[in-house]
């Protein structure tokens, strides 16, 4: 959404975007974070495996405090 500021826990900040991003993960559990000034902070639990697709997630901070 461009608002939202993304980052994967114990990787890295990816910022604020709008779109798509892709990022090259190693097969595991990853953490994804996003956090908005005024609104709730979401967490998405991620798994990448070496044997499917790669997933795609949507991380938007919707509900304002």
């Amino acid at each position: 959404d461009g608002l939202t500021e993304v980052s994967v826990l114990r990787v890295g900040t990816l910022g604020t975007f709008r779109g798509e991003k892709k990022v090259a993960l190693r097969p595991g559990s990853y953490v994804v974070l996003g956090k908005r000034q005024g609104y709730r902070d979401t967490r998405q639990t991620l798994v990448v495996s070496p044997t499917q697709a790669p997933p795609t997630l949507e991380v938007r901070c919707r509900e304002a405090l």
